[in-house]
């Protein structure tokens, strides 16, 4: 059995320049992140995981070896049930006439050992969902609710095959949750619905838009959209009472939270914005492309966009479209705009506007410099918008796509049409867009049953066609796809989990797969034989790309548009997942995935591509990794096609470097390892081995040990733990060189180095350094100063836990935050087992509680003391954007010998020019520093 530790993938070193400057960032207003108290828990320590693993049962380990040697039983250490059991060669069950529902309660009741779900448990399971899919497979979904209250994200997920078969089962279910929920019913709610509003919105910095409540009860709801629910959430620690909400901030602050409803402190935050007589005149493209630029006449009631009898277009049935141009979410007037049509003929031509950057193959729609100029195509702008959102959801309702409303797309039926805010916020600066409505374009999804809202802004600026999102499909595609994935890659209670980095780059990457797929498809975009040819936003760069490469550039080819940025010919492969744009970010590293979608289209066609990648969304796991999502449409095949195209996919995989041997530890491993060979067909062999200390050679004890990427829903039991000498020990491994083999222990580095698996078995011997600031090994947070932020899972103590995934946040100035150019240097102290001599500190430098990266830490001191009395500087140095995310070796190169205490200072956040850009511009490091990690090395 393997368990899915959820940590924080462990990062290489690197040692930063310590005169280096910080780097340089745009000064867009940077955005709150997503936050999760379930992820920390799991983060802060391994030893959760480890203990889950070390209570595997007789059963269990019968039931783990009767999936053969391509299951996957990835258990959840939060609730110590599975968040994944499915085999990647086959089914988990044969076929059955029985109901799917009844197929996959008969499974889970089977086998205890596995789910550990009493009939209790089973009593408080709720069929929240049940939808076949194209292929006639049926997606179930079951809440677990008690007294009334749902418990949030946690549930039962399966996939029954229309024969009856069990594809996989997913959810991380409670395990004794009624018990779990009268405990946590004796604390003291303290939260009403409207205060836990508030408090949501004031974890983004603002206050909620004024709005009556419409409705009152066990969901509250605003008239504005926004919503609070009680929900039970389950923590590390175990169930807590919250408030789920939903907060329309203002803009594009669209949010979900839960709120503990005894300290109203955050457990959860998922910013639900993804980053991008009826004729009317529209055009397919572009303006001015050589196919599909030229405005034609479409009649919007005929095509059933349009209600008979609706007069303007925000009463649409799939699409709700206006002009938001002072951005307040609601439609205005002088904003809305009159359904198209007169008895003399279409309404709406697209006025052209000159420019340096305007020509007639790229045509501009107004003048960056000119008031108002945009007003002059605003009903164009607005019914270009309306009609490309519209065609789009009749394109994905039909096969092989099949987003349909049972699979949770947008209809006004189902109460969630997407709002489409055409020329969003143009007249936010004296009848111009301000910098934060330029050159953008979002798409905010949350569950079914709300509506999306899409934003589309203007473009323009130097070497920008004067433009605006609306007029270009790829771009509103692209967005449109955005809630596609976040609807299809979901919890137990439809929440998206596309959470983390490589999560991100997947669904950036589906979403330019799908429009470009499109285009491509209707004739619009022209693709040959040729490679660099298919370019996301080449309208409104006048023919360039918004991406580092074209997606159909294959590996190794040899074309303009598919050169690196270091200068590389050829398209990417999953090494290049932190360097595609410089370092990892979504935009950037999901070009590995969409070049790979591409391949798979050209090599299966089309319409084969688009039902294996789709229904994969519905396969997946949550918060997935590339290497996950690869399993899924392996899996899709094995339902479509009986794995008749198993070996070709096998092969696109491997020639992107995600073959059998590619490593990843979790979707937060910003720097996976590739890998290109296909799965082995040697029988499998046993690695084990020794953890010993790297100075004293002693056993660690505890430790785990598992092989990335065969460890979180992948295959077999790559995964153990150590006893007391030290020993670890896994079957049926295949053999061959797999590159992430992880050790964790607590009190230790976390250390991951390469292991070749021989066919006669492996011995692979480890020995991490004892980390001596772990809080796990003994380190003690002496004292700090600042704020203590606890409570919102970023306080001191997350500097010495152990991981990554949680650290210390702190404030720029004063302890309530408030902006300012003139950081107050902050510290944490903390208190050794035993006196050392450091040779080595490791510090990541990273944002914490969801603050976006100029809240890193910058400017820093290590200081040493052997009486916590006389301090003296060990080490200094600044961080830039390069040193995020990863731990940074820093020398001890003074006062380093019989150290007992050790004092951390943040000096400064990474605010670019803080001087200029603080206390008014749009950075948060101007009222948060933060960092994720210290580490001590050394010897007694």
């Amino acid at each position: 059995m393997t368990v899915s530790t959820g940590a924080l993938a462990a990062k290489p070193t690197a040692s930063p320049d310590p005169a280096a400057p910080v780097q340089s960032e745009t000064a867009a207003k940077e955005r709150k992140g997503n936050y999760d108290a379930r992820t920390p828990n799991l983060r802060s320590t391994y030893a959760r995981a480890a203990k889950v693993l070390a209570k595997e049962t007789a059963g269990s380990e019968k039931f783990r070896d009767s999936l053969g040697s391509q299951g996957v039983v990835s258990v959840d250490p939060n609730t110590g049930t599975p968040e994944q059991v499915s085999k990647l060669n086959g089914f988990l069950t044969a076929a059955s006439t029985k109901k799917p529902a009844d197929v996959v309660l008969d499974y889970v009741k089977s086998h205890p050992d596995i789910f550990k779900l009493s009939a209790s448990d089973l009593g408080t399971l709720k069929l929240r969902k049940s939808y076949v899919d194209n292929l006639g497979t049926t997606h179930l979904s079951w809440l677990q609710v008690v007294d009334g209250i749902e418990v949030f994200g946690n549930g039962l997920q399966a996939h029954v095959t229309k024969k009856g078969q069990i594809i996989s089962i997913q959810g991380s279910p409670v395990a004794g949750v009624v018990g779990q929920a009268q405990g946590a019913a004796k604390r003291a709610v303290t939260l009403t619905a409207s205060e836990a509003r508030v408090t949501a919105a004031k974890d983004l910095g603002t206050m909620p838009k004024s709005a009556e409540v419409s409705k009152s009860g066990a969901v509250t709801k605003w008239r504005n959209g926004d919503f609070a629910k009680q929900v039970w959430f389950v923590t590390g620690n175990g169930l807590r009472k919250g408030w789920s909400t939903y907060v329309n901030a203002g803009g594009d602050l669209l949010y979900t939270h839960v709120v503990d409803a005894e300290t109203g402190s955050t457990l959860y935050r998922r910013d639900l914005v993804s980053h991008a007589n009826g004729d009317g005149l529209v055009q397919d493209n572009y303006p001015g492309a050589a196919k599909g630029g030229t405005q034609v006449v479409k009649n919007f009631y005929n095509l059933g966009f349009l209600p008979k009898g609706a007069q303007t277009l925000d009463k649409g049935y799939w699409v709700q479209a206006y002009a938001d141009i002072n951005d307040d979410n609601k439609a205005n007037p002088g904003e809305t705009v009159k359904a198209p049509g007169t008895a003399t003929g279409a309404e709406y031509k697209l006025t052209p506007f000159a420019g340096t950057t305007c020509t007639a193959a790229f045509v501009c729609t107004w003048d960056p410099a000119k008031a108002d100029s945009w007003r002059t195509n605003l009903n164009q702008d607005v019914t270009n918008g309306f009609y490309l959102a519209s065609n789009f959801h009749n394109y994905l309702r039909k096969p092989p796509i099949s987003f349909t409303a049972a699979a949770g797309n947008f209809e006004r039926n189902g109460g969630d049409p997407v709002v489409l805010n055409a020329l969003d916020g143009a007249n936010t600066a004296n009848g111009l867009p301000d910098v934060n409505h330029l050159n953008n374009a979002n798409m905010g999804t949350p569950p079914d049953g709300n509506s999306p809202l899409m934003q589309m802004y203007l473009f323009g600026g130097d070497g920008i066609v004067s433009s605006s999102s609306s007029n270009d499909a790829a771009i509103l595609y692209h967005e449109y796809t955005h809630g596609l994935s976040n609807r299809l890659v979901v919890d137990a209670s439809g929440n998206s989990t596309l959470n983390s980095i490589q999560a991100g780059a997947m669904g950036e990457a589906w979403s330019d797969y799908y429009a470009l797929d499109y285009l491509v498809s209707q004739g619009f975009e022209t693709d040959t034989t040729a490679a660099g040819e298919v370019l996301e936003g080449k309208y409104v760069l006048g023919g360039d790309t918004i991406r580092t490469q074209a997606i159909d550039c294959r590996v190794r080819a040899v074309a303009k548009k598919c050169v690196a940025l270091d200068g590389s010919q050829g398209g990417y492969t999953y090494g290049d997942f932190p360097t595609v744009g410089g370092a990892p970010q979504v935009h950037a590293s999901g070009e590995i995935w969409a070049q790979t979608m591409w391949d798979i289209r050209e090599r299966l066609g089309r319409t084969k591509a688009n039902l294996l990648i789709t229904r994969a969304m519905e396969l997946s796991a949550n918060d997935p990794t590339m290497l996950d999502m690869r399993n899924a449409v392996i899996q899709a095949d094995w339902v479509a096609h009986n794995g008749a195209n198993n070996k070709v996919l096998w092969q696109v995989f491997a020639n992107r470097g995600m073959g059998w041997f590619a490593g990843a530890i979790d979707g937060g491993d910003a720097f996976p390892a590739e890998d290109f060979h296909l799965p082995p067909s040697a029988p499998g062999a046993t690695v084990s081995g020794t953890v010993t200390d790297k100075v004293t050679g002693q056993p660690v004890q505890g430790a785990l040990v598992f092989i990335g990427g065969h460890d979180s829903g992948y295959t077999g039991d790559y995964s153990d733990v150590t006893g007391a000498d030290g020993k670890y020990s896994f079957d049926n491994v295949l053999p061959g060189t797999y590159p992430k083999v992880v050790v964790a222990g607590g009190g230790y580095e976390f250390l991951t180095q390469p292991v070749t698996v021989k066919a006669g078995g492996t011995t692979a011997n480890f020995s991490p350094r004892r980390n001596w600031a772990s809080a796990s090994g003994g380190g003690k947070l002496a004292s700090f100063t600042g704020p203590d932020y606890s409570q919102f899972g970023c306080g001191p103590a997350g500097a010495i836990d152990g991981a990554q995934g949680t650290g210390w946040g702190s404030t720029t100035g004063d302890d309530a935050g408030t902006p300012t150019n003139t950081p107050i240097p902050k510290n944490v102290v903390i208190d050794l087992p035993e006196a050392v001599t450091i040779n080595t500190f490791s510090i990541d430098p990273s944002p914490q509680c969801g603050d976006p990266g100029s809240a890193s830490t910058g400017g820093y001191k290590v200081e040493t003391s052997a009486d916590g009395t006389t301090w003296a500087t060990a080490a200094e140095g600044t961080f830039t954007a390069a040193n995020r995310g990863k731990y940074n070796e820093v020398p001890a190169t003074a006062n380093n010998t019989g150290v007992k205490h050790v004092r951390f200072w943040i000096l400064s956040p990474q605010v670019p020019d803080i001087a200029t850009n603080c206390p008014d511009g749009g950075f948060a490091g101007c009222s948060f520093m933060d960092m994720a990690e210290i580490q001590v090395f050394g010897t007694k």
